[in-house]
C-alpha cells in the first residue's frame, strides 16, 4: 500500500511538472480592457446556465452590435470560461460576424494571433469552433513577410490562399489560412466594440494545445495585433492562478493601458521582448549568480518576457544557484519526495501554505532598479491533493536564455511602452486597478 500511494503521488508530481513546461503610433487606437481568466479555473464541464451566458453574443444581430458601438474612451471587457490545464490566463474575444467566442492563451512570446478553424485537424476545445463560412467579413490576407517574422508563409499556387506555419519551443505548432477578420470586444459599458480586417492565424492542423481555442500573440513582430492595430502601449494585471473566482484580471491594449510602478529598459530582437535581469536574490541574500549569464550574446542567450510560458525558466548556472539555496532551507525540515532530483523532480511531502508560511521571497533585480518579488505561490506549485508541491522553475536545457514566465508575474500589473521602449512592474492587487 505505501509504494502504491508513493507510485501515485510521484506521478501526480511528474504531471504538474510537465504542465509546467512551456507551450511555447497613432494616437487614435481604442484602449481595450479585456477580462482575463486563468486556466487553472476553467472546467471542462460548463453549466448550461454558464454556457448559455458566455455564448451569448454568438446569436447577437448586426443590429444590435450597431446599437452598442462603444466611444473610443470605453473600457473593453472581455467575458471568460474555464479549462483546468496549463496554468496560464487567457482572454475571451469574439471573432467573425455574427461573432462566435473564443478563448486565447495570451502570449508575449509570439506575435501571430490564431484560432482553430473549422474545417481542420483540431484539438479538442470547451467551445464551439468558429468556421469561416459562417462569417460574413471572413477575407484572405496578402502573403506578405520580413526577414526573422513569425510565422513562416507562403503562397499556395493552387489557391491563391497565403499559408502560414508556427513552431513553438516545444515542438507544438499550427497550420493553416492567413486571413483578416473582424474582432468583437464587450466594454465595462455593456457595448460592444469591434475592429475590423485584424490579420490572424486560421489553424486548420493544430497539435500539441489543449482546450483554450487559440493563441493572442502580444509579441512585438510583424504579425502582432499590438503592434499593427493597437499602438504602442499594452499592459495586464494578473492575480493569483490558485483564485478561480477572482473577478479582476484584465489585458489593455492601446493608449489607456496602465504603465505604472517601476519601469525597466526593454529590448526587441527577433520579435522577442528582453529585459536586463541583473540578479537575484532570496530574502536578504543576494545571489552568487554571474551577471553575464542574464545577457544576449548576439543571438543566445538573455532573459525574455513570456506570458505564454507557464514557469520561471533560467539558464543553467542561475537555475542550479537558487535551486540549491532553496532545498538547503527546505530540506532541513521537510522530507524530499522519493526520487528527489534537482533538474526532474525537485519536489517536497508538505501543504505549500502551511509549510512554507514565512518562506523568503525570491526577487529578480531588473537595470532601473525595477523588481519583481515571487512570493510561494509564484515560486511553487501545489498537488492536487494539497500534501506536496514542486520548484515551479525548470533549467533551460536548450540553450542560456531565461525566461520570465506567467507564474512569475502572479499579483502584478505589467506594462509595456514600446515608444520609449520600458517595462513597467507594479505589485498590486489588480482589484485597485479596476476600479
Amino acid at each position: 500500500m505505501a509504494i502504491s500511494l508513493t507510485l501515485r503521488i510521484r506521478a501526480a508530481l511528474l504531471i504538474i511538472l510537465f504542465a509546467l513546461m512551456c507551450p511555447k503610433k497613432c494616437t487614435s487606437h481604442l484602449r481595450l480592457t479585456l477580462r482575463l481568466l486563468h486556466t487553472k479555473s476553467i472546467k471542462t464541464q460548463e453549466s448550461p446556465d454558464i454556457k448559455a451566458g458566455y455564448l451569448h453574443s454568438k446569436s447577437t444581430p448586426a443590429s444590435r452590435l450597431d446599437n452598442l458601438w462603444s466611444t473610443e474612451t470605453a473600457d473593453i471587457v472581455s467575458h471568460v470560461t474555464p479549462i483546468l490545464n496549463p496554468a496560464a490566463f487567457l482572454a475571451n474575444i469574439s471573432i467573425g460576424d455574427p461573432p462566435v467566442p473564443q478563448l486565447l492563451l495570451i502570449d508575449t512570446g509570439s506575435d501571430l494571433t490564431w484560432i482553430q478553424c473549422l474545417p481542420c485537424k483540431c484539438y479538442p476545445q470547451t467551445i464551439p469552433f468558429f468556421h469561416p463560412s459562417s462569417s460574413s467579413t471572413y477575407r484572405n490576407a496578402s502573403c506578405k513577410s520580413a526577414p526573422h517574422a513569425m510565422p513562416q508563409i507562403f503562397r499556395d499556387e493552387k489557391t491563391g490562399n497565403c499559408r502560414y506555419h508556427l513552431r513553438y519551443r516545444d515542438f507544438s505548432n499550427t497550420r493553416g489560412i492567413l486571413a483578416k477578420e473582424k474582432l468583437t470586444f464587450q466594454t465595462s459599458e455593456d457595448g460592444l466594440i469591434s475592429k475590423p480586417n485584424i490579420v490572424f492565424g486560421c489553424g486548420q492542423d493544430n497539435s500539441g494545445f489543449t482546450q483554450y481555442s487559440g493563441v493572442l500573440g502580444l509579441g512585438p513582430g510583424t504579425f502582432s495585433i499590438v503592434t499593427r492595430n493597437f499602438g504602442s502601449k499594452f499592459s495586464y494585471c494578473f492575480g493569483s492562478l490558485t483564485d478561480p473566482t477572482y473577478p479582476h484580471n484584465n489585458l489593455i491594449l492601446g493608449n489607456g493601458a496602465k504603465t505604472e510602478g517601476d519601469p525597466t529598459p526593454l529590448q526587441i530582437f527577433q520579435d522577442r521582448y528582453y529585459l536586463d535581469l541583473q540578479a537575484i536574490s532570496l530574502g536578504e541574500k543576494l545571489l552568487d549568480i554571474e551577471p553575464g549569464i542574464f545577457q544576449r550574446y548576439r543571438s543566445q542567450g538573455g532573459t525574455v518576457i513570456d506570458t505564454g510560458c507557464s514557469p520561471t525558466v533560467l539558464a543553467r548556472e542561475a537555475y542550479e544557484t537558487l535551486s540549491e539555496e532553496i532545498d538547503f532551507l527546505l530540506g532541513e525540515v521537510l522530507r524530499r519526495v522519493k526520487g528527489w532530483e534537482q533538474y526532474t523532480n525537485p519536489c517536497y511531502e508538505g501543504n505549500l501554505k502551511l509549510d512554507l508560511y514565512g518562506f523568503p521571497v525570491v526577487t529578480f533585480h531588473f537595470a532601473g532598479s525595477a523588481e519583481l518579488a515571487l512570493d510561494v505561490e509564484s515560486l511553487f506549485v501545489s498537488s492536487e491533493s494539497g500534501d506536496s508541491f514542486c520548484l515551479a522553475m525548470t533549467m533551460n536545457t536548450f540553450d542560456d536564455m531565461s525566461v520570465i514566465g506567467a507564474m512569475a508575474q502572479q499579483n502584478y500589473n505589467v506594462g509595456y511602452d514600446l515608444r520609449t521602449m520600458k517595462v513597467y512592474f507594479q505589485r498590486t492587487d489588480c482589484k485597485i486597478l479596476d476600479s
